[in-house]
């Protein structure tokens, strides 16, 4: 499911990729706390199709930035994400990163190999002028469509948490589940209400995570029994968040051999308002990933986790 191809462009490294994000995450918080929204001039509802070229972005300030639902509604491949209008001189700073993104990026071909899962996503600007602009993209495409996606989709997150009060104290570690299901360790905080929505989009938590807590079970089918349990925190918790959202074939079904001697794991990412939602990751079947999707939580699968989704959860333990 994962692999490399060579391009006629030079592509962005996971790590600068990264770091890059890793960057916007410790400058937002003074970015909120110096900007204040300005709610002028924002679209009511996304618009069918831009009236302005993706270029316009870089050349003119922009007044706001959302994400928008694909023009086909019924795209399997579409890829999960927060809710949520930015105004006002955070939306200027995150539109004109965009920009520079935006500047040199691979273009995928349909049926093109890629480098990750298919994950398609737009993002809607609006400029001074009144008019609007679009960047789609596919974060499977490249690293750069990758980091697009979580330019925006971190800078709602964190925008979101910085409204929903001091975070409350770290959670106690999970109570693990005798059974393998996403339905048994779900919570809800103040932040919950941010998950209702269309349930092919809602995101698996409504703020960042500031916990991750794994049980790895030994087994599979209805004979597990659990073998190990953890719990972490920054930045750990949000690197999990971040990859089950991006790193799973949308929609996949199993189909491979048994593996029944390898280990499956219950996760419960749990934001800072003690909003707590569940996945189910199980190597021993072709790893087909399920979440406790928006709220009330109701179980839902996902598609087949990558082997990076599987490495970082087994590896993610103290």
């Amino acid at each position: 499911m994962e692999h490399e191809q060579a391009r006629g462009r030079t592509r962005w490294s996971p790590a600068v990729a990264g770091a890059l994000v890793a960057a916007l995450v410790v400058a937002l918080p003074r970015l909120l706390a110096e900007d204040e929204p300005a709610p002028t001039g924002v679209r009511p509802v996304c618009v069918d199709s831009p009236d302005a070229p993706a270029g316009a972005i870089g050349e003119q300030e922009a007044t706001w930035v959302r994400f928008c639902p694909l023009a086909d509604e019924g795209a399997a491949q579409r890829v999960r994400h927060p809710q949520g209008v930015i105004t006002g001189g955070l939306a200027a700073s995150v539109a004109a990163t965009l920009a520079q993104t935006e500047a040199g990026r691979p273009v995928c071909t349909a049926g093109a190999a890629t480098p990750g899962p298919t994950g398609l996503f737009r993002i809607e600007v609006g400029l001074a002028d009144g008019r609007v602009a679009e960047l789609d993209g596919d974060t499977g495409c490249s690293t750069r469509d990758e980091l697009l996606f979580s330019q925006l989709e971190t800078t709602l997150l964190m925008e979101a948490a910085a409204g929903s009060g001091p975070p409350s104290a770290a959670p106690a570690p999970v109570t693990c589940p005798e059974r393998f299901t996403t339905t048994a360790t779900n919570r809800d905080g103040a932040s919950a209400p941010r998950l209702a929505g269309d349930p092919a989009t809602v995101p698996l938590l409504p703020l960042p995570a500031v916990a991750v807590d794994v049980c790895a079970y030994s087994g599979s089918g209805e004979v597990r029994r659990l073998a190990d349990q953890w719990q972490v925190g920054p930045p750990t918790s949000e690197q999990v968040r971040a990859a089950a959202t991006l790193q799973h074939v949308p929609g996949a079904m199993a189909d491979c051999e048994p593996a029944p001697g390898l280990t499956s794991y219950v996760v419960v990412l749990t934001d800072a308002t003690g909003t707590a939602r569940t996945l189910t990751l199980d190597p021993t079947a072709c790893s087909p990933l399920r979440a406790a999707v928006g709220t009330p939580p109701v179980d839902t699968h996902l598609g087949l986790a990558t082997r990076r989704l599987v490495r970082l959860v087994a590896r993610s333990g103290p």
